[in-house]
């Protein structure tokens, strides 16, 4: 195991605060005279979100060690990875955070386009950062590795044998790479989860986002418990909930459902796609929960949308870009339908 070096201190730094999708109060503040209820499409979570089937008992207790270890072992059949390998934590974006503050002063190379709180959080701990594109990331000579995978925002796949190449060259020299799958649970033979056992590899994994749950704020880190240790120490007893810990044990071990919303997402991304792309502009990329569109009228489709009270993704770096996650309910589908036959008509005259 290499040395991690001295480690800068707890909140030493502060972290920009990052715009994202998902503040659907703040939307509707912004557009008081939208239509109501308010569509959120801003974000890659699931909307049709799993039955917890909530027992008030997980409500009024505290988090205890076979709450954990239920879920732990939950987790790790389903991901196929040791489970000494894996830390249940209050998120992925706890992790994404902390690691930064795991390491001395590090070369890193990150991905870009990607998600941005990994670029804001590794400057803020003091690191030296390059941004590649997705062609020269995984031969950078860096310390650290850092991608995303799918990639958000693009949906941009690495293939796992890619991965497991740069895993090898980067624990050869003593280096490691860092994948976030938090978007991998509808194509999980993309996943590189079972080789962190090799070592020079961390891997993070999102609950909310394929369950639908995002509310919950439950992630993992997989990885030796020499890199994962400080960051478990750190968050304390109880760091993550009683309903959270129960709630996704039960979940990982509903297989029926789990194949089963695999293949509806994949249908109901298809039916986006078909109506979408024709009308907004040409596809970039996408996964089975978003999906992202080169428009030249991105800010003026997204001002439509918004009329019509549905929350669409700009980014203030990108401006012909738009991105879209699924609508859920029927009647959410028959709001989006009619934003596009507004937006094709006006586009014909």
């Amino acid at each position: 195991m290499p040395d991690l070096g001295r480690r800068p201190p707890w909140g030493a730094y502060a972290l920009k605060t990052l715009l994202h999708g998902g503040d659907l109060e703040a939307f509707g503040r912004q557009n008081p005279e939208a239509t109501r209820p308010l569509i959120d499409l801003s974000t890659g979570i699931n909307p049709h979100a799993y039955e917890t089937g909530v027992d008030k008992g997980w409500m009024t207790r505290l988090p205890n060690h076979v709450d954990e270890e239920t879920c732990r072992l939950a987790f790790a059949t389903y991901a196929g990875v040791d489970p000494a390998l894996v830390q249940v934590m209050p998120g992925t974006q706890t992790i994404i955070s902390g690691l930064p503050h795991l390491f001395h002063k590090k070369r890193i190379a990150i991905l870009s386009p990607t998600y941005g709180e990994h670029d804001a959080s590794w400057r803020a701990a003091g690191h030296v950062l390059a941004q590649y594109p997705a062609s020269e990331v995984l031969t950078a000579d860096a310390d650290i590795i850092v991608v995303t995978n799918p990639n958000n925002p693009d949906g941009f796949v690495f293939e796992a044998e890619a991965l497991r190449a740069c895993q090898a060259r980067q624990r050869e020299r003593g280096g490691w790479l860092i994948v976030d799958e938090a978007f991998v649970d509808c194509t999980p033979e993309f996943s590189v989860a079972p080789d962190v056992q090799n070592g020079g590899l961390l891997v993070l994994r999102s609950f909310g986002k394929f369950f639908g749950l995002a509310g919950l704020r439950l992630g993992f880190l997989l990885g030796p418990a020499e890199v994962s240790a400080p960051l478990v120490e750190r968050m304390g007893p109880w760091g993550v909930s009683t309903p959270a810990l129960c709630i996704a044990a039960k979940a990982y071990d509903d297989t029926a459902w789990i194949a089963e919303t695999r293949k509806s997402l994949r249908e109901q991304m298809e039916r986006l796609r078909d109506r979408v792309t024709p009308l907004l502009g040409k596809e970039v990329g996408l996964t089975p929960l978003f999906m992202l569109l080169e428009c030249a009228d991105a800010r003026a489709a997204a001002a439509l949308m918004a009329d019509h009270g549905i929350f669409v993704r700009t980014f203030p770096n990108m401006r012909d870009y738009l991105r879209l996650g699924l609508p859920g309910e029927p009647w959410a589908w028959e709001r989006l339908e009619t934003a596009l036959t507004e937006w094709e008509h006006k586009n014909e005259c």
